[in-house]
């Protein structure tokens, strides 16, 4: 597990107000304009654009990849899996596309080489769910926290997302052969 520090301290708030968590404030500071970040987090798909680079970047993983090396297909135990070979690192899945995106700290990119994941950075977006949104929802299939964050800059190790993404990258299921 990678510890990230947020260049600066944290406004105080009108970021989501009374209950709103360290988490979605440093997850907010990413964005140019956080006020930004948590009004989309209020809107009706709960997720915030925010870019990548500055405090966290994020590797892509494609669901088969994923599955294969957890062993699992069912929400739940990908979840309970992941967070283990990740070290408790925050994973977002992205039903809709079938992928995941594993945090991972800022230069994680400039050394990334594994042509099965990509390492996404500066000049890339992602569709952040806000931080309840912990479940996957059959009906809409929206991106959700598979491993949530837990606290300002915890991510996941790059070697962990590295040896998670070669082992599902070398298992095939009976399906492909």
């Amino acid at each position: 597990m990678t510890e990230i520090r947020s260049p600066g301290a944290f406004r105080p708030s009108p970021l989501g107000g009374p209950g709103w968590g360290t988490v979605e404030r440093w997850l907010a500071s990413a964005h140019p304009s956080p006020d930004t970040a948590v009004a989309e987090w209020s809107g009706a798909a709960r997720l915030a654009v925010i870019p990548l680079g500055s405090l966290f970047e994020v590797v892509r993983v494609d669901e088969p990849i994923v599955h294969r090396a957890v062993a699992a297909a069912d929400p739940y135990i990908v979840s309970c899996r992941l967070g283990r070979c990740l070290g408790g690192g925050p994973v977002i899945h992205d039903p809709g596309f079938r992928r995941y995106y594993a945090l991972v700290p800022p230069g994680t990119a400039r050394s990334w080489w594994e042509p099965a994941a990509e390492c996404l950075t500066d000049g890339t977006y992602l569709g952040v769910p806000r931080s309840d949104r912990v479940e996957y929802d059959e009906r809409t299939r929206a991106s959700y926290w598979t491993v949530r964050l837990t606290r300002p800059g915890r991510l996941c190790s790059a070697v962990d997302v590295l040896a998670l993404v070669r082992a599902g990258r070398c298992l095939k299921s009976e399906d492909e052969g």
